[in-house]
């Protein structure tokens, strides 16, 4: 790689690097426990978010196919359970493009979106970066060159071995098997099956090269639409509480477990 293209990655990678993120919680469930009622977030679940997530929370509802990038699959405890119940409630309140953007009242929280890599990457190296992530998942060669571009570019979010446990989602490395994104959304888990199913290759073309916020806005994908004004704070944190202790937390060691076995 030449010192050109690595200092443009560099200046690619400021907004990752030198933005402070709100802390995670220890206790994954702990804020929507707290705040939310079981029966009410499995009434709310059931006449709205299973359209797009499914009753089983597969990611599978009825206008799951014609969603791009398919909707969050919240049986995948091993990525849920980086996320905290905070990102989840401004996600679902607000939506997921202000999130990203930074356009919500909860000025203390910080989201970290990924950046774009257009200016950087030829559409060629795009296609080729691809390839080579898509690797960590279903095998397959990873070429050096790739291999260096992945590590001045994605390793610190994504982790030298894809597994979205880079510097950037946490700071003790290496990461705990059991750990909260400092990232939020936590960064991409290349090496899980389930997570990578979601994505075409069109969308991680669009990804790579427009980054998370250009991919909605400048090529049109599917994101988390706004709920606040549908939903109350209550219900929001009550269906918080459902999706965690009926999806997230009764799949967790299985999660893992699969995992483990890669």
């Amino acid at each position: 790689m030449s010192p050109t293209m690595r200092a443009v990655i560099k200046k690619a990678l400021v907004f990752v690097s030198f933005y402070p993120l709100l802390l995670a919680w220890p206790v994954m469930a702990q804020m929507a426990a707290k705040k939310g009622h079981l029966a009410t977030g499995k009434a709310v679940y059931e006449e709205i978010c299973f359209a797009c997530h499914g009753l089983k929370g597969d990611g599978k509802g009825p206008s799951w196919f014609n969603t791009k990038p398919s909707p969050q699959v919240f049986i995948n405890s091993v990525y849920m359970s980086r996320l905290t119940d905070q990102y989840i409630f401004n996600v679902v309140k607000y939506g997921k493009l202000a999130v990203l953007k930074r356009e919500i009242p909860d000025k203390k929280f910080e989201s970290l979106a990924m950046p774009s890599f257009g200016a950087v990457l030829e559409d060629d190296q795009i296609r080729e970066l691809i390839k080579f992530e898509r690797a960590f998942s279903q095998g397959g060669p990873q070429s050096a060159e790739m291999r260096e571009i992945f590590d001045a570019a994605c390793a610190v979010c994504h982790g030298k071995t894809g597994r979205g446990d880079g510097e950037r989602a946490s700071t003790i490395q290496p990461a705990p098997k059991y750990f909260v994104s400092d990232a939020q959304p936590s960064p991409m888990n290349l090496t899980d099956p389930q997570l990578m199913a979601r994505f075409n290759d069109d969308f991680l073309f669009s990804l790579i090269k427009r980054g998370r916020i250009g991919s909605i806005e400048e090529d049109k994908f599917d994101t988390m639409q706004p709920f606040g004004q549908v939903l109350s704070d209550k219900e929001i944190w009550s269906v918080i509480r459902y999706i965690r202790e009926t999806f997230v937390n009764s799949n967790r060691e299985k999660g893992y477990a699969a995992q483990k076995k890669k």
